[in-house]
């Protein structure tokens, strides 16, 4: 019996695995048991308006693909702002790292 050693390429595959079968369309979705009076579902908010820059950005994707409808602009466009978002979410105080704040890698041979 071969016992593996845990690695962070083992772990990176499984999370993958996990993401890409989350993704899947056939999916399996876990629901919660409906209640007995059923509760009035929240609307969703009305997403906001994707910045100039993300349109902008949104925009030049039609080098690549220069049938890109509008509507497929807008979605491309609301993808980028919500990765802004993420971005803010990340780095609260807007820190920005230097060349020198990154770990220096130690390299060793086993014999």
């Amino acid at each position: 019996m071969k016992i593996v050693k845990s690695t962070r390429r083992i772990f990176l595959a499984g999370a993958a695995l996990g993401v890409g079968a989350a993704l899947l369309p056939g999916a399996v979705v876990v629901e919660a048991a409906p209640a007995s009076s059923p509760a009035p579902s929240p609307t969703p908010a009305p997403l906001p308006t994707p910045s100039p820059a993300a349109l902008d950005l949104a925009r030049s994707m039609r080098r690549f693909d220069p049938n890109l409808s509008d509507a497929e602009i807008g979605a491309i466009a609301q993808g980028i702002e919500q990765g802004y978002g993420f971005g803010a979410t990340l780095n609260k105080n807007g820190t920005v790292l230097q060349n020198g704040d990154a770990p220096v890698p130690q390299f060793s041979v086993r014999p």
